[in-house]
């Protein structure tokens, strides 16, 4: 296939499977038209490149000259045929090559009796990211320069899940892919859909995430065993990551794909359903502690687990949690629109050990310590910069946080007996207030309590790769060369009722018009005016420039 036919393949293609192409072959940016990406796709540098993320099967199926709809869909090849380039890179790159390490190595031996089965991998990965989205939901982040998440957040973050901080983005990216965390604007935000699929069971939970990860992961197979002779470093890590990944999904055990993937793969159904054979029965009960303390004997029910939330701290997720009440947490539950009574009877409800002393004096405690610390925002301009003002009537309160090492950053300024102003923005100080557990509201400018209400980043479209509106836009200039292909393109078009978007040139300037093509005969066009409703005739050789085809053959 030359240069000409593969760029009018590639303007025939529908915007999904464009991006695919460009995104995934890692085409330059900076591309002005079709030809140009036609051109760049078979260079042998290009081609080198995307065989390096091929499996040893594919690569062998290359070799001999064979592609499949994921390889044309690459334009590794058209029509099931590889592209004579493509075959002579892929036989040249394995001919004389090693084995794979992955088709050498050694059968893995049977895994230990007491080590996780699939199921049991994939429950405890659905309500590890759970968490995370939870304390996203909760806490929005604000992150550092090149959208990275600070250090101490990392940590926290790492901590709640009980893995190392390197883990972390692994289980953030899997998150991000199934559309219930949002990394745009310098934020990190639970999205519109995060609720909805917080509130529902485990299996459901595991079943989106797997599936997003499946969709967006080629080759399972080859994943599990490693096999992808032409990697390099690059190429490696990410399908070790993408292993990785697929482990903890219960998706691979050691080299082979499980059951639970096969069902996923075939009926998404059968695979949560065998998945939900292995999760225990949801509770609505706790075991509460004197010291302070709530472990669940199961997994919560989706109610009473976002409601505790609301008042405790999660220590220790898993199918049997861990949550402390504290003073902060409880004081977060006012702040949201709790009040103590609710709280002490909800816990009443849900606890096998009733309400400890100890419990039941926190609780009161801080509700009747909620609100002596109030934040609002100020005109900058009438407090000398200042954006925040905080104020109590516990004077010692006042000179305590004036003087408090933890919040220098913020600016305090001491302007009275009752009163601080702060340069940041009065969320921000009421963020910074809390997190050193001072008993803070933010409050509106008539002294109203205003609650805390969850911040959602919205559904976002699939943002497509920046060349694709290019292509689009671009169309590309028909030259001498092109003649013959743009008239068989035009017949395509005539038999299949097709519109056609053409640049015409004739003693005027060029003109721009959608037709639909009705005949081609001896070097001229009829076609309809799809604008106008009217047939015009033109010869082919006033046609300049093609920005848009109905089909490509």
């Amino acid at each position: 296939m030359d240069v000409v036919a593969l760029a009018a393949r590639i303007q025939a293609m529908p915007d999904d499977a464009l991006d695919l192409l460009v995104t995934e072959r890692q085409a330059p940016p900076q591309l002005a038209s079709t030809f140009d990406l036609a051109e760049h796709l078979l260079t042998d540098a290009s081609i080198a490149l995307a065989l390096r993320w091929r499996s040893g099967a594919e690569l062998a199926g290359l070799a001999t000259g064979t592609s499949s709809p994921r390889l044309d869909a690459l334009l590794l090849g058209v029509d099931g045929v590889a592209l004579p380039p493509v075959t002579a890179l892929a036989a040249d790159a394995l001919d004389g090559r090693a084995p794979s390490a992955a088709a050498d190595a050694a059968p893995i031996d049977a895994a230990p009796t007491d080590s996780p089965t699939a199921p049991q991998l994939a429950i405890d990965e659905a309500i590890k990211i759970a968490e995370l989205v939870h304390r996203i939901a909760d806490h929005p982040i604000t992150l550092r320069s090149r959208a990275q998440l600070p250090a101490a957040v990392v940590r926290d973050l790492a901590a709640s899940i009980d893995a190392e901080p390197g883990q972390l983005d692994e289980r953030l990216e899997l998150a991000s892919a199934a559309g219930l965390v949002d990394k745009h604007d310098g934020r990190l935000r639970a999205t519109v859909d995060a609720d909805e699929w917080l509130a529902s069971p485990v299996p459901d939970r595991w079943l989106r995430v797997a599936t997003a990860w499946l969709e967006a992961t080629d080759d399972l197979s080859a994943v599990a065993t490693g096999d992808f002779p032409l990697a390099d470093d690059a190429v490696r890590a990410v399908r070790e990551r993408q292993a990785r990944q697929a482990r903890r999904l219960g998706l691979v055990d050691g080299r082979l794909p499980t059951t639970l993937a096969a069902a996923l793969a075939h009926d998404p159904g059968a695979a949560r359903e065998t998945l939900a054979a292995h999760v225990p029965p949801a509770t609505a009960s706790v075991y509460l502690q004197p010291d302070l303390s709530a472990v669940a004997p199961g997994p919560l029910r989706a109610a009473v687990d976002a409601r505790l939330r609301g008042i405790a701290r999660i220590e220790r997720a898993g199918i049997a949690s861990q949550w402390r009440i504290t003073a902060q947490s409880v004081a977060a539950g006012l702040a949201s629109g709790e009040s103590a009574d609710g709280v002490l009877e909800f816990l009443a409800g849900i606890s096998l050990t009733g309400v400890p002393q100890p419990v039941a004096y926190l609780v009161r405690d801080t509700a009747a310590r909620f609100g002596s610390l109030r934040v609002r925002s100020v005109d900058p301009t009438a407090e000398g910069g200042a954006r925040a003002q905080v104020r109590s009537d516990d004077e010692q309160l006042i000179r305590t946080i004036a003087v408090d090492r933890a919040l220098v950053t913020a600016g305090p300024v001491q302007t009275g007996p009752h009163r601080l102003t702060f340069r940041l923005s009065a969320e921000e100080v009421l963020e910074a207030l809390l997190e050193e557990r001072y008993p803070a509201v933010l409050e509106d400018e008539e002294g109203e309590l205003v609650l805390r209400r969850p911040e959602r980043a919205p559904r976002r479209e699939c943002e497509r790769h920046r060349l694709v509106a290019r292509l689009r836009d671009a169309g590309f200039e028909v030259g001498e060369q092109e003649r013959a292909w743009l008239e068989r393109q035009l017949q395509s078009a005539v038999r299949e009722r097709m519109p056609v978007r053409l640049t015409v040139t004739t003693s005027s300037e060029p003109v721009d018009v959608e037709l639909v093509p009705l005949a081609v005969a001896n070097g001229r066009l009829r076609a309809r005016d799809a604008n106008r409703d009217v047939e015009r005739t033109l010869p082919l050789s006033a046609i300049t420039k093609v920005a848009g085809l109905g089909v490509a053959n």
